[in-house]
């Protein structure tokens, strides 16, 4: 996972991923672009991922010690 996708927001990751599918999704694609598509779209996913593990934390946190 690179410093930048841990940058992006999340609605950013959600699109670059979507922009992803799509040339995936393109018969055209070659092999070789394919994988290389597919790793950074398993890269940005981990990212994503690891942002809506903090996120559920963070909610888990506040919800147990709600300031008075």
């Amino acid at each position: 996972m690179t410093k930048q996708h841990k940058e992006q927001k999340l609605s950013e990751q959600i699109e670059a991923l979507s922009a992803l599918v799509k040339r995936l999704e393109d018969p055209s694609i070659e092999l070789e672009d394919a994988l290389t598509v597919y790793e950074s779209g398993m890269k940005i996913a981990e990212a994503a991922q690891k942002a809506l593990e903090d996120a559920e934390q963070r909610i888990e946190t506040i919800s147990s010690n709600p300031e008075k």
